[in-house]
């Protein structure tokens, strides 16, 4: 199956990609670098770890946003063209979310088990589907040199959000049981990563949104077990 019109097509989308990796690995490097530089200063317990955890994220989201000011279409966010029915929806859709993340502290009554839903329901969600299928959703949807660009795009995308999740060690090596399996957590992260990139994917593909990529993110991240 042929996936580009020419040879010089496949390469150049192979630069792109190679590019764009790297940078995904530089923002790997700086959120890692913030929550090191955190956890030497403040030294954090318990629940702080957490709010440290989605500090990062959003620091180095303002920092993304400062540096390339990607517009809201850019994003996936662009609000006016969409159907009244489906605006509905997602409001809905979100609200439900943000009910989940406060109803986990409600019946739980733990400050900790609210700081862990909102970084991993709301705040994890949100950067990394406006990373994925938002900014780099479109500029890899752009490239002019694909036979089928909707299904490159997917698989691409998804591919590149499943090696992220690698990046995540720094995470991982605090936790003690991991270290025991750390290889076989990393290729189990992975291949969650992969399988939740598709149906978001799926998702921004048939919308043309990320709104309900990050609603899904948000609920897959609360139920994941």
């Amino acid at each position: 199956m042929k996936f580009f019109h020419t040879p010089e097509d496949r390469n150049t989308f192979l630069n792109l990609v190679l590019k764009i990796l790297l940078a995904l690995a530089v923002i790997q490097i700086l959120r890692a670098v913030i929550f090191r530089f955190f956890c030497i200063t403040i030294q954090p317990t318990g629940p702080l770890i957490q709010i440290l955890n989605g500090l990062d994220f959003v620091i180095v989201g303002v920092i993304l946003i400062l540096y390339f000011k990607p517009s809201l279409n850019d994003l996936g966010l662009k609000w006016d063209n969409i159907r009244l029915r489906s605006r509905i929806l997602y409001i809905i859709c979100f609200s439900l979310l943000t009910t989940l993340v406060l109803s986990q502290y409600i019946f739980e009554w733990e400050f900790h088990v609210l700081v862990f839903t909102l970084v991993f329901g709301i705040i994890t969600p949100v950067f990394e589907e406006l990373l994925f299928r938002g900014y780099i959703w479109g500029k890899i949807r752009e490239f002019e040199g694909m036979i089928n660009p909707d299904i490159v795009t997917l698989l691409t995308v998804t591919l590149l959000f499943g090696l992220w999740q690698l990046g995540y060690i720094d995470i991982l090596i605090r936790n003690p049981v991991v270290m025991n399996n750390l290889g076989m957590v990393m290729v189990l992260k992975m291949g969650v990563g992969l399988l939740l990139g598709l149906i978001v994917g799926y998702l921004r593909l048939r919308t043309g949104k990320t709104y309900a990529s990050i609603i899904f993110h948000g609920l897959w991240n609360i139920f994941e077990p």
